[in-house]
């Protein structure tokens, strides 16, 4: 289980498949939930503003 809610649909994060990372430009931890990472949703990043799916 990962604590905090999906970036791009504000999920909680406890079923299986969830997972978090740094942004590839700034280093923020980005979390995201199954369903969105299966959907390919995309995201961006509060604190540089990076995009992606």
């Amino acid at each position: 289980m990962i604590e905090g809610r999906c970036i791009t649909c504000g999920r909680g994060l406890a079923e299986e498949g969830c997972v978090q990372f740094p942004c590839p430009e700034c280093g923020y931890i980005i979390k995201r939930c199954n369903i969105c990472r299966s959907q390919a949703a995309e995201y961006k990043c509060p604190e540089c503003g990076f995009e992606g799916p």
